[in-house]
């Protein structure tokens, strides 16, 4: 049966736990999702990240529609707001 991260999707399911669980902790767990990642494209080759990177920005896509549905508020202002957020971390380095 192979590693049950093999999967990208199960991997991307990883990734938002770990993500979870470091914004409770601070950022010490990201060595575990960087470790995750590189374990996955080791294994399985490149293509396997470029999965995993799809998959998360679905699934971002359809949570942040599905809060921005139940808020009434457009989903352009959540996609703006987490450029914006994205491009001062740029910034600031």
């Amino acid at each position: 049966m192979g590693h049950v991260y093999d999967h990208a999707g199960l991997a991307a399911v990883a990734l938002l736990r770990i993500a979870s669980e470091e914004a409770e902790g601070g950022d010490t767990l990201t060595d575990r999702m960087h470790n995750l990642i590189t374990d996955l494209s080791r294994r399985k080759g490149p293509d396997a990240a470029a999965e995993l990177a799809i998959i998360l920005a679905r699934r971002c896509f359809t949570l942040l529609d599905s809060v921005a549905d139940a808020v009434n508020v457009p989903l352009g202002t959540f996609l703006d707001a987490a450029e914006l957020d994205e491009l001062n971390r740029v910034r600031d380095g």
